[in-house]
């Protein structure tokens, strides 16, 4: 799983989320081309765990 992350003036948030790593670079090329304020970064994150049925 990887995240899309922006960061901007001191604070970051999840701006998209996908299983596929070229998804998620698609956009944050999209996100540098469109000259919108903040650092773009992608980072991987481990998929929640499933829970058991009982």
């Amino acid at each position: 799983m990887f995240e899309l992350v922006i960061e901007h003036k001191g604070s970051e948030y999840v701006a998209f989320t996908a299983e596929d790593e070229r998804e998620v670079e698609l956009v944050r090329q999209r996100h540098v081309r469109s000259l919108t304020e903040g650092m773009a970064t992608i980072r991987e994150v481990k998929a929640p765990a499933k829970k058991a049925k009982k």
